[in-house]
């Protein structure tokens, strides 16, 4: 068994996925990892894609590397999904085939992969993962996101967690984890979710140990070329699907953790939790309208209500049966208090 699967879905980006491919092939020969480290790339049947023609080229990683091509287009989802589920390795990694391993970071991550039970006790760390350095064409930093600590910090299992955390699966390409800890059933109810990323590393979250290692592990390549059609057919209603897919994974998430909360401070928090993770995707929707004024129009003029009536829909029905629970506390302890 392989301690580490790079997955890569492909799409439409051939010449990228050749240089993402390479980035990594090449530090698995220099340090001598070609029975511990594997390659997976799933093209997800792209008419630009010739399987006969990236086979020879890819031929000198054979050994390692293995390249199929979808006979039908099954959406992003649905192929990374399968990816995973076929994942025999002990860790893997879903890259997307624009992105680029870094020189060195290879090493870096066999050796917390290597490390996971000496340094961080005897409970599985379920996933780890880096924030996400995205840069330009031109090779400049554009930002970086998914930045939770300033140093390497062990995340403990828990609902509060699960919901602090769980953008930060937004990661994508950076985020390390167990293929055979993922809720598959939860994923599957929700493969239509963009960001199902982050459904599945809160599931984590909320019942693993998660490190978080503050380096910069690889190149994510941002505002090139991407083939989103599926997701709508103008930018706007793409748009419009990522913000409202988030607003569901948010629901989706929180509503585990009221689950498996106690009445109390802590189902407090989590309320507190579930209203700063709207809050913020609204503030990411209004930022996003006054510096696109030219794109968006009236459109997204009109989303921030709209945004803030899901909001508070959505809030109010994971509050609500809280609040019934605790007025029929608080009416029996009233009724059984004895009398002064």
């Amino acid at each position: 068994m392989k301690s580490l699967d790079f997955l890569i879905p492909s799409y439409k980006r051939p010449e990228m996925l050749t240089e993402a491919v390479d980035s990594v092939a090449k530090q698995v020969i220099e340090n001598h990892l070609e029975d511990r480290v594997a390659i997976v790339v799933v093209d997800d049947c792209s008419p630009n894609v010739d399987l006969t023609y990236m086979a020879e080229k890819f031929s000198l990683y054979s050994n390692f590397l293995c390249f199929s091509k979808n006979r039908i287009n099954k959406g992003m989802g649905l192929n990374i999904r399968d990816m995973v589920a076929s994942s025999q390795a002990d860790y893997c990694c879903i890259m997307t085939d624009d992105d680029l391993l870094q020189p060195g970071a290879l090493s870096k991550i066999i050796h917390i992969i290597d490390g996971r039970n000496d340094h961080y006790g005897p409970d599985p760390v379920g996933a780890f993962y880096v924030p996400r350095y995205a840069y330009l064409e031109d090779g400049s930093l554009h930002d970086i996101v998914c930045e939770s600590f300033k140093e390497n910090t062990i995340i403990e299992p828990g609902p509060l967690n699960a919901l602090k955390y769980m953008h930060d699966g937004f990661v994508l390409t950076g985020l390390f984890f167990q293929p055979r800890l993922i809720n598959y059933t939860l994923w599957d109810t929700y493969i239509e979710n963009a960001f199902f990323p982050v459904i599945y590393f809160a599931d984590l979250l909320s019942r693993f140990k998660c490190l978080y290692v503050s380096d910069n592990w690889f190149i994510h390549r941002v505002l090139n070329e991407c083939h989103w059609e599926s997701w709508g057919a103008t930018e706007k209603s793409r748009c419009i699907r990522l913000y409202r897919d988030y607003m569901q994974a948010v629901s989706i998430v929180a509503q585990q953790a009221f689950s498996r909360t106690p009445l109390g401070a802590g189902m407090l928090n989590l309320f507190r939790e579930e209203a700063d993770r709207y809050k913020q995707q609204i503030s990411s929707v209004r930022h996003r309208i006054e510096n696109n004024l030219s794109v968006y129009q009236t459109t997204w003029r009109r989303a921030p209500y709209w945004v803030a009536r899901l909001e508070v829909s959505e809030f109010y029905q994971r509050i609500r049966p809280a609040l019934g629970r605790a007025g029929r506390v608080l009416s029996k302890s009233v009724k059984t208090a004895p009398p002064k």
